[in-house]
């Protein structure tokens, strides 16, 4: 009776934990982050225009990679948020809805991953583990972006899971290994953690898994993943499948190597360099320093002030260590520093010293000790003490949380979020008889790319947008990676502003205050008609009227 009674409470706790999951995922998900990032817009925007035409922006029918922003992204993320957009309609909520689904999602996959370790003894370690989990920093960021890396995240829990669950039940091979095929379709990390994560399975777990009986299995399996693989296989000598390489450090690794040629051979070198260079970027991501105390140096991947863990979890994240290390000689204990190790590769091969965004799949390995951690303090610490203490860490951490994202990232990055876009759609869309002509030159940034947002913001019919687009991209659609920020559709237009050409037409001029500075609008008598400001007062665009009798 007092089994199935914990099991009751159990289940009742673990929906508890969904519930606030669910809470802080989906609270002003369209309006926090304020705005869309360029990422976000064009994956919202190209599931919108397959859904409308069966085509990509460029029109393209269903592609294997999706072409975005001048490069490529594996397209299950975006193939899955067409339904969601066909119900809810293209919207920020609708874009970010998929991964928040998937952030919901994967607080029971969690669960069930720390319940069915054996190192865990305690009863209440899985749902304490999983609740911090579900508030974490990390999870709650990224399970409110509208672009893959949730996805991935999930994919990858859930390919831990069935392998778990795979010792128990060889016949699960037959969906584990499709399902670890199928991941690489989420994200370019999966593309090299999921053979990783398959191989080192297989080796650790040889004597459960490489069996003759599991033979049929494993064979089943392997088929069906090979299968999976054949998209990926059509368009493999593509540029689309080597995109990502710009992001290596080659010429660290050259310097480097230039360095130490002097009394070794640079046969020698280059591979030290490389190994040097690569361990450091591997071990920083494993650093208390990085995971409790920095934010991401980039503010779109970071919130103001916290890092990816809160500062307190430091101590079950060390303690969940040296108990891992006790029992290193364990095999499901080896799994685990196994994923530890493996997870951060993708990310430790750029430039980037430290990029949640390419390493969110670190997460769950880190979990995972945080998690053993736990259970050793709830072991060695009574009830009566540990309950209290956790409580109050809970409740100083969901403020700390709160005020953070809720309050400060909308006050403070507004701009890198796409705010001024939003806006300017809706100063469009009350001005349909006037033509626009947006800023857009080499010094645009990445989150300034006008075309895909306004195109998103103002539900632009797909067809306008493919018929701007060049008809030579889809035709060699996997090679072809120029980008132009020159765009026209509707009544827009986004290129650089010609001063001896425009002024000279009866238009509508938007840019930043360099773009359209001071005296550029006194020299040709410009017409103020509208400015956009940050929720700090800060000057993001303007808009201003040609006086095409009066330019000088």
């Amino acid at each position: 009776m007092r089994r199935i009674k914990f099991q009751t409470l159990e289940i009742f706790f673990l929906f508890a934990i969904v519930v606030l999951g669910t809470i802080l995922y989906l609270t002003k998900l369209g309006s926090i982050p304020p705005g869309l990032y360029v990422d976000e817009a064009a994956t919202g925007y190209n599931a919108y225009s397959l859904l409308k035409t069966g085509r990509d922006e460029y029109g393209k029918s269903f592609p294997i990679a999706m072409r975005l922003l001048g490069s490529y992204t594996p397209p299950l993320h975006i193939y899955l948020s067409i339904p969601i957009i066909a119900i809810f309609g293209l919207t920020i909520f609708s874009t970010r809805l998929l991964s928040a689904s998937c952030g919901i999602l994967a607080i029971v996959v969690v669960f069930l991953i720390i319940k069915d370790l054996k190192i865990i003894k305690s009863k209440f370690t899985p749902l304490v583990a999983t609740l911090l989990f579900a508030v974490t920093p990390w999870t709650l960021f990224f399970s409110r972006l509208g672009y893959e890396q949730n996805l991935a995240f999930l994919m990858f829990s859930l390919s831990v899971l069935l392998v778990q669950k795979s010792l128990k039940n060889p016949k699960l091979l037959m969906l584990t290994i499709p399902i670890i095929s199928l991941s690489t379709y989420s994200d370019w990390g999966q593309r090299l953690l999921a053979p990783l994560l398959f191989i080192g399975a297989l080796v650790l777990f040889r004597k459960k898994l490489l069996t003759r009986s599991n033979f049929r299995f494993l064979a089943i399996g392997m088929l069906l993943a090979l299968l999976i693989q054949i998209p990926n296989l059509i368009i493999a000598n593509t540029f689309s499948s080597l995109n990502k390489n710009e992001h290596f450090y080659s010429n660290t690794v050259l310097i480097q190597a230039q360095k130490i040629a002097h009394f070794l051979p640079l046969t020698i070198a280059v591979p030290l360099a490389f190994i040097r260079e690569f361990l450091s970027k591997l071990f920083t991501y494993l650093s208390p320093r990085s995971l409790f105390f920095l934010p991401d140096p980039d503010p779109q991947v970071s919130t103001p002030g916290l890092s990816v863990f809160y500062p307190w979890m430091i101590i079950p994240y060390l303690l969940g260590f040296y108990t891992l290390w006790k029992e290193r000689k364990d095999t499901s204990v080896r799994f685990i520093f196994f994923l530890l190790l493996m997870s951060p590769m993708p990310a430790a091969l750029t430039r980037e010293p430290f990029h949640t965004q390419r390493t969110l799949t670190l997460l769950l390995p880190l979990t995972l000790i945080i998690a053993c951690g736990v259970d050793r303090l709830i072991k060695n610490i009574r009830t009566l003490v540990w309950l209290p203490i956790l409580t109050a860490l809970l409740f100083m951490s969901l403020v700390m949380l709160w005020r953070s994202y809720f309050i400060l990232l909308p006050q403070e990055r507004a701009d890198v979020w796409g705010y001024k876009f939003i806006k300017l759609a809706e100063f469009i869309k009350t001005n349909p008889n006037k033509t626009f002509i947006i800023d857009q030159s080499e010094r645009t940034k990445p989150q300034d790319i006008a075309y895909i947002q306004l195109a998103l913001y103002l539900k632009l019919p797909p067809e306008k947008l493919q018929a701007d687009q060049d008809s030579q991209i889809a035709k060699d659609y996997y090679n072809k990676t120029d980008f132009s920020f020159v765009h026209k559709f509707a009544n827009i237009e986004t290129k650089k502003i010609d001063w001896g050409e425009t002024v000279w037409r009866d238009e509508i001029l938007v840019g930043d205050t360099a773009a359209v500075s001071d005296p550029e609008v006194k020299l040709h008598n410009l017409t103020q008609v509208f400015e956009i400001k940050d929720p700090n007062n800060q000057i993001l665009l303007r808009g201003f009227r040609t006086n095409p009798k009066g330019s000088k």
